[in-house]
């Protein structure tokens, strides 16, 4: 039997984290990969119902926020998929359940992009990144079952809606 650890654990956690986003970028990124990798392998840390999605596409749900960071549990429907996008912030990410496709693009101009990378990415993937230049990804949920990913992000929910700085069209390749 798994004894779930008080809420006051993942708070306190999450809080040391907040603390970290002062120290430089590579120290900040360094300490959210280590947090997120705590938690992909201890889900029992996190409140089952903020892990269920409502209705199709893409559930976000807080866990957690200050002005420093927000750190939401998305839940992925089947068929759920971002746009092709950037970050205006840091952005990191840990994949809990499900598998989801990432595939990575380079702007051809302001308002469009063509593909470069695409990765299957499993339970347990981390994935953390700045927002030093265009950095444009695109996550879809391409499988039956629904998915789950934490996300960390360097901006307060309460000022901004989201991450996302700026969305592209696929050019036709």
């Amino acid at each position: 039997m798994v004894h779930a650890i008080p809420s006051a654990d993942i708070e306190a956690m999450l809080s040391d984290l907040a603390v970290s986003a002062r120290r430089t970028p590579e120290a900040y990124l360094a300490a959210a990969r280590a947090t997120l990798v705590r938690i992909l392998s201890r889900p029992e840390l996190l409140d089952p119902s903020r892990l269920v999605g409502r209705g199709e596409g893409l559930s976000r749900n807080l866990l957690f926020g200050t002005e420093a960071i927000s750190v939401w549990a998305m839940v992925w429907a089947p068929g759920a998929m971002t746009p092709v996008h950037d970050h205006h912030c840091s952005c990191c990410f840990g994949l809990l359940r499900g598998s989801l496709r990432e595939t990575w693009y380079r702007p051809i101009s302001d308002t469009h992009a063509m593909a470069t990378q695409d990765a299957v990415r499993e339970p347990g993937f981390v994935a953390c990144m700045l927002p030093t230049g265009p950095k444009l990804h695109r996550i879809a949920n391409d499988g039956p079952e629904a998915a789950v990913s934490i996300h960390v992000y360097g901006y307060d929910h309460r000022a901004q809606e989201t991450s996302i700085h700026r969305t592209y069209a696929v050019a036709a390749g």
